[in-house]
């Protein structure tokens, strides 16, 4: 087995932060993370000079490399070392194409540089960002086999998943004198001999790649290297003040790129009575702000359709269409030679709007190209019925276009003849107006204000069940100006706006003149959903109840993260709602990312059946606190030290979950007793 980092930078260039190279940083970084090979890869550039006194003075096998920016994403590319001139020159190009930290090579151009890529490794930011798209990675083929990921969640993901590329997680340390924390991310890999050819041959299968020497594909590194974890469940244990906080501390400060959720110790505890209920409602309706956006999305553009109507300057265009058509009629007699032409009041061509069949074609076309339905499709209506059916509408919509433009044309015309026209007479035109748009435009109010009044009901809109609690929504009407207030976010006054709330119209037009308000979150002030937890007997939840949901949320919100850590989850909640609910779920965020959990109940620490150990213990030594870590499988006999030294599982379990195996004993009898 052998231990790489392909992906570290050497230069500070235009697409890095600043810092500053020290060789002795990177002999003591390959030394303190023992690895056997690295790849120089840094931003856009190739230093040859700088490459011969690295390769001359670090103990490990150093690759030649580049970190190319392609197409949006970041490609690693490593080279053999015995054509570096040749390497370096090309990779001159890349630098002189990318001069910007916003500039980008395409592929082609990325060929045309390196015409033979398969003399190459190369590895692209896969489950990392920026990420490599899907339409660039196809254009490489065969050639990419391997993909860069950041955590060890991604990493297992990967290995699961027959589709994704093989996974690799690297460093992409920037190597400089403040270097302190040796990152853990490094990968082994399953070879002899530490050549180009062989490398690319452990890259193309993913039982050849490990995060650990042992156990590889179960355990991964942190703390500088030296604490084994597992990829599943970790349960660490230990006597009072036995630096387990202490440790998670440390594992969540050296977490680097991996984004960690720490439910920290007591951080969940039901606080005074009225502040908790105030505190829970406000967080529960955050949370379900986006779910309120989605419930309000039609009747958003509702709004956004109503919101520019002036029903006060329609009306004021009827009577000055009816006193111009009055006016005209009795000057009738007194028209002139331009009054009587038959343009003077003339009306323009309506004009149609083309979305509709251009939203048709499109759909059309979507039945066309679609193959994840293709033969469901293919049963109610061929193909060649599709392809017939999207041409014909292409040509109605190109005849309906050109139908459109002519119109145009032709009132463009007739605006400006009408203009001269009225220029050159004394009479009174009638004045345009379009009583389509005025009928439409007061049937539009007219639905809206209906609208209104049927979403202001009382009504449930959703009910979603979490471990055993029901999260539910209802639409509710405002019952003040200090609840719109409070959406609004803002120092503004609605006193005048909600005496207008019961007419939504008017009330549309009350908020439209609220200096403050966007018009675009005007849909926000008609209607809230009022979010409410309820326990399984359907009342709203108990102080002790909050406490409990807010731990299952808070796990269940560790999905969108790499790594779970929890710290004595214990102290909050009573041990059935421990072994029933939380161990369950956390038992299920295991399977998929790596859980560390700090524990001294035996119910959290056995029950959930772990699938490795880590044990705390403090010594002092003169004035100073040392705290000791050992690991193991539950199934172990001995616990291993980061130093060597073994300890007996059975003891530390029991010392630090049942307080001695003479408690547990008698604790054990005592409940014989009582059953019997």
């Amino acid at each position: 087995m052998k231990k790489i980092d392909f992906h570290m930078h050497t230069v500070s260039t235009v697409s890095d932060r600043p810092f500053e190279f020290c060789l002795d940083a990177l002999k003591y970084y390959v030394i303190s993370a023992s690895l056997d090979a690295i790849a120089i890869t840094n931003h856009n550039m190739f230093d040859l000079a700088q490459f011969k006194t690295i390769k001359d003075s670090v103990d490990a096998v150093v690759f030649p490399g580049i970190e190319i920016d392609l197409e949006g994403c970041h490609l690693l590319l490593i080279a053999d070392d015995k054509e570096l001139f040749d390497f370096s020159t090309r990779c001159n190009r890349i630098t002189s194409a990318i001069p910007t930290n916003d500039s980008f090579i395409t592929y082609e151009e990325l060929v045309e540089i390196f015409p033979d890529l398969d003399k190459y490794i190369l590895i692209p930011h896969y489950q990392k960002s920026p990420e490599i798209s899907p339409e660039t990675l196809r254009k490489f083929g065969l050639l990419i086999t391997a993909g860069e990921v950041t955590s060890p969640k991604k990493f297992i993901y990967c290995l699961r998943d027959e589709n994704s590329l093989v996974p690799v997680c690297f460093s992409d340390l920037r190597i400089n004198k403040n270097l302190t924390n040796i990152p853990s991310r490094q990968t082994y890999l399953n070879i002899g001999e530490l050549g180009l050819s062989g490398i690319k041959g452990c890259l193309r299968d993913k039982q050849k790649v490990f995060l650990s020497l042992k156990d590889g594909h179960n355990i991964f590194n942190v703390l500088n290297g030296n604490l084994r974890l597992s990829t599943g469940l970790n349960v660490v244990i230990g006597e009072r003040s036995s630096g387990k906080s202490y440790t998670l501390d440390h594992i969540y400060d050296q977490s680097d790129e991996i984004r960690v959720k720490y439910i920290r110790q007591f951080s969940l505890l039901q606080r005074e009575q009225d502040e908790d209920l105030r505190s829970f409602s406000e967080s529960i309706n955050r949370s379900q702000s986006k779910l309120t956006e989605d419930y309000l999305a039609e009747f958003k553009s509702v709004v956004d359709d109503v919101v520019d109507i002036d029903l006060y300057v329609n009306e004021r265009a009827v009577e000055i269409y009816i006193e111009s058509l009055k006016k005209h009629a009795h000057e009738i007699e007194k028209q002139d030679a331009f009054s009587r032409a038959k343009l003077f009041n003339e009306s323009e061509f309506p004009g149609s709007d083309p979305s509709s069949i251009r939203e048709l074609i499109s759909s059309v076309n979507n039945l066309i190209v679609n193959s994840e339905y293709r033969s469901t499709i293919d049963n109610h209506i061929s193909i060649g019925q599709l392809k017939s059916l999207i041409v014909e509408l292409i040509a109605i919509h190109n005849f309906e276009e050109e139908s459109l433009l002519k119109k145009r044309y032709l009132n463009d015309l007739i605006i400006s003849i009408k203009d001269n026209l009225r220029l050159r007479s004394a009479s009174q035109p009638i004045e345009d107006f379009d009583f389509y748009s005025f009928l439409m435009d007061k049937k539009k109010i007219e639905v809206f204000s209906h609208l209104v009044h049927q979403i202001k009901k009382d009504r449930e809109t959703l009910r979603v069940d979490v471990q055993g609690y029901q999260r539910v929504a209802r639409s509710v009407s405002f019952r003040g100006a200090q609840e719109l207030k409070k959406i609004s976010k803002k120092v503004i006054s609605f006193a005048g706006a909600y005496n207008s709330y019961d007419h939504p119209y008017n009330y549309l037009c009350a908020l439209k003149q609220i200096e403050g308000l966007e018009v675009v979150e005007l849909y926000k002030y008609f209607v809230r959903l009022n979010y409410e937890i309820l326990n399984s007997d359907g009342f709203p939840v108990s102080g002790g109840e909050r406490s409990e949901y807010r731990l299952l949320r808070e796990i269940k919100d560790a999905q969108r993260y790499d790594m779970l850590m929890l710290d004595e989850p214990e102290s909050s909640f009573d041990n059935l709602f421990l072994l029933k609910k939380a161990n369950a779920l956390i038992k299920d965020i295991s399977k998929t990312m790596p859980v560390v959990v700090v524990t001294h109940n035996s119910t959290i620490g056995a029950s959930i059946k772990p699938d490795f150990i880590v044990y705390t213990k403090k010594h002092t030594g003169g004035s100073k606190v040392y705290y000791d870590i050992y690991t193991g499988y539950p199934s172990d006999r001995y616990l291993t030290g980061l130093n060597g030294d073994k300890i007996k599982n059975h003891e530390a379990i029991i010392n630090s979950l049942e307080a001695g195996e003479d408690t547990y004993n008698e604790r054990r009898e005592g409940y014989e007793i009582l059953k019997n």
